[in-house]
């Protein structure tokens, strides 16, 4: 799981558009009570399949973790898990 993790952190970290969004990401990940680990897990327990991409962003005013999961089906799926309640939102 730990090479996930990093595989997940690395692939946020090379499409962020640049050094400041990083900086910007880093931030928000100071804030967030809830790790990206923890985070790409509860995404997969309510959206079971592969999660291929996760970056924390902000949302409808609030700090989540967007994660991106082909589903069992191979339908692409967006996840979001709040940073600090771990509340699931999956886009329909």
């Amino acid at each position: 799981m730990k090479q996930f993790a990093a595989a997940v952190v690395m692939t946020a970290l090379l499409t962020s558009p640049s050094w400041a969004l990083f900086e910007s990401n880093k931030e928000l990940s100071k804030g967030a009570s809830v790790t990206l680990d923890k985070a790409v897990q509860a995404a997969v327990a309510a959206m079971p399949g592969k999660a291929v991409e996760a970056q924390i962003g902000r949302e409808e005013g609030r700090t989540v973790y967007k994660v991106e999961i082909i589903d069992n089906g191979d339908k692409t799926r967006m996840v979001y898990v709040d940073a600090q309640t771990m509340q699931v939102k999956i886009d329909k």
